[in-house]
């Protein structure tokens, strides 16, 4: 495992510049102001700056894993893990919210349903309540015969 940043970081600058990208671009596109910043961090005289690992990160997708320890790609490629975790978590997020509306829409059914409960209950009521009077009515009726 080589975990010599100055190392990985002089590895990920030969392989950007291979592809055409000039030393003044390369170090604008960190952050730096001037060729000698970036030549004082390849060089090992001065660390890589969190904001030159986060424009690397950036603009060249430069693998942080790698710059840091060796390991890995050196670059991500557009299905990378943190690519693949964010459609993830949007999909979950997609999810959540149609099971939110389906909740939504399953209360008010509950609702509906409670209602038409109660109202078959005063329903059945009042048909028990009718027929127990027609009997009565019937008894008296053939009584009175």
């Amino acid at each position: 495992m080589n975990f010599n940043i100055t190392q990985n970081f002089a590895r990920i600058y030969r392989t950007i510049g291979d592809q055409g990208i000039k030393r003044t671009a390369f170090a604008k596109a960190m952050g730096y102001s001037s060729t000698a910043q970036l030549s004082s961090t390849l060089d090992g005289e001065a660390l890589i700056s969190t904001k030159a690992v986060i424009e690397l990160v950036r603009n060249f997708n430069v693998n942080p894993t790698f710059l840091f320890t060796g390991q890995g790609p050196m670059f991500m490629s557009e299905k990378d893990e943190i690519g693949e975790l964010k459609e993830q978590i949007t999909q979950l997020e997609k999810d959540k919210n149609e099971i939110l509306n389906k909740s939504l829409e399953l209360a008010e059914m509950v609702k509906v349903l409670e209602k038409r409960n109660g109202d078959l209950i005063d329903m059945t009521s009042l048909a028990l309540k009718n027929y127990k009077e027609e009997q009565e009515k019937k008894k008296e009726t053939t009584e009175n015969k």
